[in-house]
């Protein structure tokens, strides 16, 4: 039998646990990796580093059109985040959660929903980009057949689906600045990105466009 004192522990830690739950319950996020390399799409060969933003705090910030982000002096929001063929024909077809169709022949897309403000395009990934998908299949598995097979199927995935170019993201990264970092353009990226990212070093998608059953 329990004495009253233990009885009141008891009693006690059940109700902190009770009261505490929701405020360490997982609360929706998007994530990147923070060590990228923005000459390979974003995509970080280490994976070492990950900053993620809670997605009900995307009210508090900001949408600015995307403006040489990379120094390079074009509107270059190109990432190496992938949208697969399906889930591009959901949004050319109207059925993209909170997604608007701003040009259907260029595929350039908006998405508000929630204080999110994105303008975003698809486009099918360049030649660098399958070199990249080599070049970390190749370094990462050092069965060379194994490291083929693997490069056969990533670029499958990208070649019936497209890359996300965004146009105009949220500045959750420097709020205090009214211009958009290359930080922000992937986080925009990963937002509506598949859930499922099949290059090493791209994090992993939101998949926020996906038509609500």
């Amino acid at each position: 039998m329990l004495n009253l004192q233990s009885k009141w522990i008891l009693f006690t830690a059940s109700l902190l646990v009770l009261l505490c739950f929701p405020v360490f319950s997982d609360d929706a996020e998007v994530s990147i990796y923070r060590d990228y390399d923005d000459g390979l799409f974003g995509r970080s060969p280490y994976r070492g580093v990950i900053f993620s933003v809670k997605l009900d705090s995307f009210s508090r910030y900001n949408s600015f059109p995307v403006k040489d982000v990379n120094g390079t002096g074009n509107n270059d929001g190109l990432t190496g985040y992938l949208l697969s063929g399906s889930r591009a024909e959901d949004l050319e077809a109207g059925r993209g959660n909170g997604v608007i169709i701003l040009d259907s022949e260029k595929k350039i897309f908006s998405f508000s929903r929630d204080g999110i403000n994105i303008k975003f395009g698809l486009e099918k990934a360049p030649a660098d980009l399958y070199e990249e998908i080599s070049r970390t299949y190749n370094t990462l598995l050092s069965d060379s057949r194994r490291a083929q097979q693997v490069i056969r199927e990533v670029r499958k995935m990208y070649e019936s689906g497209y890359l996300i170019r965004i146009y105009r993201a949220e500045n959750v990264y420097r709020p205090q600045y009214t211009g958009i970092e290359y930080e922000d353009v992937l986080i925009s990226a990963a937002l509506i990105a598949d859930s499922f990212q099949p290059l090493w070093g791209i994090h992993d998608g939101n998949d926020l466009t996906a038509p609500v059953n």
